[in-house]
């Protein structure tokens, strides 16, 4: 068969021209391709295993949350190093959408939280927990330090109604009556305070909190083996002062009849020393048994009135024209007419139980009255007759002092031995107008 000659040298050429076409094509194709595969068998420098290589999106959420981009690892850091390297810590933690609850199987209120705790004042979103009660104060341990926080964990089968304490209130005579706040202080008050480890124990257990500026003076009693029973103490003044330099009276207390705001405000500061007791004892294993007594005096000098708060066997005495006169009751067992070895065991004491009845006495201070506060140190070696014998006899305050310590010491110092004495002066008497004349030349 003869071809056109005409016809086919032009048809080779476009044909020719459409091979070279297709065989450009298809090479720049396969370039693009084998470009843009991964290279899945090549071997990363130092051994460093492929999984841990940086993935392409990092740069790209880095850019949208407005940050930097991020570099990719260094092929000289290996995978240990990058995994081993700990992740940079968020600027704040994200709230969740909704309040969290315990999931099956978590840890709920019946673990013991740990002893150190960082709590707030009030709740953030994030922390909503039905497991959390915020209340006055907790204690945070760091080392010997004892600081106080603002918060407290809720305790296992307690209610609302268990953690409220009753107000046992009771009036001396003539303090009953109410009367009007005075524009000065009728009364002016002079205290001395010190605490002894006394010859038998290994520590001191007590401690004290001598407040002139809020006329406000305590004593406790620490209890509980190991360090617990200076804890205890210590914490309940620390809760106590804490309450009167924040003016921030929130315990929960009831009674059946009225009480005089100043009484009850220093009753739910010693139900809020009782919180912050058991939040420790609570958080910490080696402090679960401890304990601690409490009376404190709270003197109101443009009332001229005195508040005594009390629980436990601690003591507040006043010393009256000759009579010496105990105001509180101990909380023994001997006072509910059980004799026997269990005669001087406490039926309540601080950090014990949810709920105080916390004897509340009111007083009206006369010129010349003396009180004492002490701890069962003073009480169980040196009695009555002598507490009043000294107190008649020196009438220094610093002198009474070291005389009650230094007999009870005498006579054995089985414990730890804390006395505080304030002294009474009415404002119009002679030794009061001598005694702010003195200051007034000392100044």
């Amino acid at each position: 068969m003869e071809l056109n000659s005409q016809l086919v040298a032009p048809a080779l050429t476009g044909f020719a021209a459409f091979l070279l076409a297709w065989l450009a094509f298809g090479k720049s194709r396969s370039k693009a391709t084998a470009s843009s595969a991964p290279k899945a068998d090549a071997a990363p420098k130092n051994g460093a295993a492929t999984k841990n290589t940086a993935a392409p999106k990092a740069n790209a959420n880095a850019k949208t949350n407005g940050a930097p981009k991020a570099e990719a690892p260094s092929a000289s850091v290996s995978a240990a190093e990058r995994d081993t390297k700990p992740p940079p810590a968020p600027l704040s933690k994200p709230a969740p959408s909704a309040p969290s609850k315990p999931a099956p199987g978590a840890a709920t209120k019946h673990d013991r939280p740990t002893s150190r705790a960082i709590v707030w004042e009030s709740l953030p979103a994030e922390l909503v927990d039905e497991d959390i009660t915020v209340i006055h104060a907790i204690p945070v341990v760091d080392g010997a330090e004892i600081s106080i926080e603002a918060a407290s964990v809720s305790i296992e089968n307690e209610s609302e109604e268990d953690r409220v304490s009753r107000i046992e209130l009771s009036y001396e005579e003539d303090a009953e009556a109410e009367e009007v706040t005075a524009a000065s202080a009728r009364i002016l008050i002079h205290a001395a305070g010190d605490s002894d480890q006394g010859r038998v124990r290994k520590r001191n257990e007590d401690s004290m909190l001598v407040m002139p500026e809020r006329s406000l003076f305590a004593v406790a009693d620490g209890m509980g083996g190991h360090r617990g029973g200076a804890v205890a103490s210590s914490l309940a003044i620390d809760a106590l002062q804490d309450a009167f330099d924040r003016s921030a009276f929130d315990g929960r207390v009831q009674a059946s009849g009225d009480v005089p705001r100043r009484a009850r405000e220093l009753a739910a500061a010693v139900h809020m020393t009782n919180e912050c007791v058991r939040s420790m004892a609570f958080a910490d294993r080696e402090l679960s048994d401890m304990g601690t007594t409490l009376v404190a005096a709270r003197f109101s000098p443009n009332k001229q009135r005195l508040y005594v708060g009390h629980v436990g066997d601690s003591r507040c005495y006043r010393l009256r024209q000759g009579k010496l006169r105990q105001l509180t009751t101990d909380h023994t067992m001997a006072s509910l007419g059980v004799t026997g070895p269990s005669a001087n065991h406490l039926y309540q004491a601080i950090g014990v139980s949810p709920g105080l009845a916390i004897d509340l006495i009111v007083d009206k201070p006369q010129d010349d009255d003396v009180y004492v506060l002490c701890s069962d140190g003073l009480s169980k070696m040196v009695s009555d007759d002598d507490l009043r014998n000294v107190l008649m006899e020196h009438e220094d305050l610093e002198s009474a002092l070291y005389t009650l310590i230094e007999m009870a010491n005498d006579r054995g110092g089985n414990d730890n031995v804390t006395v505080i004495i304030v002294k009474v002066l009415a404002r119009t008497s002679k030794k009061a107008m001598e005694s702010i004349a003195q200051q007034a030349t000392s100044n």
